[in-house]
């Protein structure tokens, strides 16, 4: 199921949005001031279909409703937020409307004392938080004061393994709903990953950031390395069962030595592409094209049974292979004096001189690159909605013009839709016809 529109109203108490996705395209780009809430737009959609009602909740707006290419229509709704607010959060009310019954749920007000533990036990936990009055803390680090619902939506994932906070149990259909739409956020903070906060053996927590363009070589590793074992697994099996198929196969072979000889070339054709891609190696042997105009049936047989299943063995790796040709074919277009290659061991630099570069020894914007190419062509699932914050980050003005063509190319390979949230005009190009202009009250 796939979102067509999406409808914002009273985004920070004053703005009303409307996006929708122009007939028959899968990108839409998002332009207007700073401050009128394109980010924030973006976080709200993710966590509508990925966070928790508390995190919903925290995004400063009044009612958000989107429409699925279904007709139905998920509506999130809560009450003004204009003034102090009260250490209890205002209810949130969920309705899903369709043609024949609408659906709702309310999420309530969660109080100090609903707890069942000490509420000196956050400041425990999070060390930055500081209590300044009853269901308020500060963060030192920040300055930011937060309510209690601010508190879990920030910093829940360190806090429900010690309190066993409780929740209200979100019915079946809002779930099934969360559920059938893959909405996915590539946000500005994407060189970077922090890892969920845990404590060491003398209870010091260890929350050491990560280069994102190093985890995803090692997740590229594993991708290549399964794909590889399955190549094997089958091998063993075909070949396990090669003679009984063989003596068995009575089809009589009636396709002629040219389709044969066709086969066999492609056969060979698609080795030669998996070597050059990195995923399959290098010392595989290669049968070359027999003369089979001297073969006699017995043999020919053999060579038939040979070809159908080195086809099925390849077949292991045609997905992999789509997604490795158009991840290096993109990157390798846009470095200049580098190589971007894909092995067992995950990504793989190399400078013009031949020696190997650490991907994390790469410019930022190089890194940009890499880190937005991998989350969509390998991360993003088919039929997402993908939302992407600024993509001009640190790219040459050359790598922007070319980016709405490439994330169409990917687009088509993955078959998902994307919102960019974009200031560059080298990012819209042309493409003026996908463009939705976010407007405050006072320009219309």
């Amino acid at each position: 199921m796939n979102i067509d529109r999406v409808q914002v109203k009273g985004m920070f108490g004053r703005f009303d949005h409307d996006l929708r996705f122009a007939t028959d395209e899968r990108i839409m780009i998002m332009t207007g001031p700073n401050g009128f809430g394109k980010t924030t737009t973006l976080r709200l959609i993710d966590a509508l279909f990925n966070r928790s009602a508390r995190h919903v909740a925290e995004v400063p707006f009044r009612m958000v409703e989107v429409t699925f290419d279904d007709g139905r229509r998920l509506t999130a709704v809560k009450q003004d937020d204009v003034g102090p607010r009260s250490p209890e959060s205002l209810p949130m009310t969920f309705t899903l409307h369709s043609p024949r019954k609408s659906k709702t749920f309310e999420y309530p007000k969660l109080s100090v004392d609903s707890l069942g533990v000490p509420i000196a036990a956050i400041e425990e936990l999070i060390p930055v938080l500081r209590q300044v009055g009853r269901g308020q803390w500060r963060n030192m680090e920040t300055g930011h004061v937060l309510d209690l619902e601010g508190v879990l939506a920030a910093h829940e994932d360190e806090l429900t393994p010690y309190m066993r906070l409780g929740s209200p149990t979100i019915p079946e259909w809002l779930q099934e709903l969360r559920n059938s739409v893959s909405v996915r956020l590539i946000d500005t903070e994407r060189l970077t990953n922090t890892p969920t906060p845990r404590r060491n053996r003398r209870g010091v927590r260890e929350n050491t950031p990560r280069r994102t363009v190093s985890r995803y070589s090692r997740e590229l590793a594993t991708r290549v390395g399964q794909s590889s074992e399955e190549y094997v697994a089958r091998s063993q099996s075909l070949e396990r069962t090669f003679p009984a198929r063989l003596v068995a196969d009575n089809s009589g072979h009636n396709g002629s030595m040219d389709e044969l000889r066709a086969q066999l070339s492609a056969i060979e054709q698609r080795r030669l592409q998996l070597e050059r891609a990195g995923l399959l190696a290098g010392d595989q042997s290669h049968i070359g094209i027999p003369d089979l105009t001297r073969m006699d049936e017995s043999r020919r047989r053999v060579l038939t049974v040979y070809a159908q299943d080195a086809e099925q063995k390849l077949a292991v790796f045609d997905d992999l292979y789509d997604r490795v040709d158009a991840f290096t074919s993109i990157a390798n277009s846009r470095f200049h004096q580098k190589q971007i290659t894909v092995s067992k061991s995950g990504l793989g630099v190399a400078g013009d001189d031949g020696v190997s570069l650490d991907p994390e020894m790469l410019s930022s914007g190089e890194q940009h690159e890499l880190v937005i190419l991998y989350e969509l062509i390998f991360r993003t699932a088919q039929d997402s909605l993908v939302l992407i914050d600024e993509p001009e980050l640190s790219l040459h003005v050359a790598w922007q013009e070319q980016f709405v063509p490439d994330l169409e190319r990917m687009a088509k390979l993955s078959r998902f839709r994307a919102i960019l949230a974009t200031h560059s005009p080298e990012i819209i190009g042309d493409r003026w016809d996908l463009t939705v202009e976010l407007r405050g009250p006072d320009t219309g």
